[in-house]
C-alpha cells in the first residue's frame, strides 16, 4: 500500500520525464531549421554561380558563392562552390582591375564641320595628391586633317623645347629612346607634341607604363602614366588619307 508521500513522488518523476521529452522535441524557439541541402533554391543558386563563372564574371560569381556559403552552410552546393573559390576571387580580382585601369582614360567626341574629333586622355599617376586642374595629362588625338597625334599637358609647367627637341620615352622597364618632339606657340596651357605618334602609338598598347622625360625650366622633369587600359578603338577609325 503505497503513502500519500509516495504518489507524489510518483507524479513528479512522471512531470519531469514529460518536460525533458518536451524540451528535446521542441528545440530552441528563436532558431529555424536551416534549409535542406539538397534544396532547389541552393541547386538555381549554384547553376547561377556556375553559369557566372564560366562566362569569366568573376565579381558576379564570388557573390553568389558568398551567397551560397551563408545561406546553405554544410549543403552540397556549398562544398562545391568551396572548392572554385580561390580561381573566382582571382578572377574577381583581375576583373576589378581590368576596370580600374580603363576608369583612368576619359574619352570625348566633338564633331567639327570636318568631321568627328576624338580624344582620349589621363593624368599623371605619381600626381594623384594636386589639384586636377594642375595634374600634367597625356592625350592622344584623332582629328580629320591632322591624323592621329600624342602630347602632353603640363598645367602651370614650362617647357623648354622650342621648335623642335628630342625627348626620352621608355615603355615599362625597357630603357628610354628618344623621341622627335616640339612645342607649339601660342598654346592656352603649356604642351609638347610627340612628333613620332606613329611610333609612340603603335608601342602603347603592350605597354603597362609609360614614361615620358621632358626638358623643362631648370632641367628635366618626367611624366610616369599607367596606360594599360586605353580602348585605341574608341579614338575612331582612322581618317582616310
Amino acid at each position: 500500500m503505497s503513502t500519500p508521500m509516495g504518489k507524489w513522488a510518483a507524479r513528479g518523476c512522471v512531470l519531469g520525464a514529460l518536460l525533458v521529452l518536451t524540451a528535446c522535441s521542441s528545440g530552441d524557439p528563436g532558431q529555424s531549421a536551416p534549409p535542406p541541402a539538397n534544396s532547389k533554391a541552393a541547386a538555381d543558386q549554384l547553376a547561377l554561380f556556375e553559369e557566372a563563372r564560366a562566362a569569366g564574371r568573376g565579381q558576379l560569381a564570388r557573390a553568389y558563392a558568398e551567397d551560397i556559403r551563408k545561406k546553405y552552410p554544410g549543403s552540397p552546393a556549398a562544398a562545391q562552390v568551396q572548392l572554385a573559390m580561390a580561381e573566382v576571387t582571382a578572377m574577381a580580382d583581375a576583373e576589378r582591375e581590368v576596370t580600374r585601369l580603363a576608369n583612368l582614360w576619359i574619352y570625348h567626341q566633338v564633331n567639327e564641320q570636318k568631321g568627328p574629333v576624338f580624344t582620349a586622355f589621363m593624368y599623371e599617376s605619381d600626381s594623384a595628391a594636386m589639384d586636377r586642374d594642375l595634374r600634367p595629362k597625356l592625350v592622344l588625338r584623332q582629328h580629320p586633317e591632322w591624323g592621329r597625334n600624342v602630347y602632353l599637358l603640363f598645367p602651370g609647367g614650362h617647357f623648354t623645347c622650342g621648335a623642335r627637341c628630342k625627348v626620352q620615352i621608355a615603355f615599362d622597364d625597357a630603357a628610354a629612346k628618344p623621341f622627335e618632339a616640339s612645342q607649339p606657340e601660342g598654346a592656352p596651357e603649356p604642351a609638347m607634341f610627340v612628333e613620332e605618334a606613329k611610333r609612340f602609338l603603335e608601342a602603347l598598347p603592350n605597354a603597362h607604363w609609360v614614361t615620358l622625360t621632358m626638358p623643362v625650366r631648370g632641367g628635366s622633369k618626367s611624366f610616369r602614366f599607367e596606360v594599360a587600359g586605353l580602348d585605341i578603338a574608341r579614338l575612331g577609325p582612322l581618317p582616310v588619307k
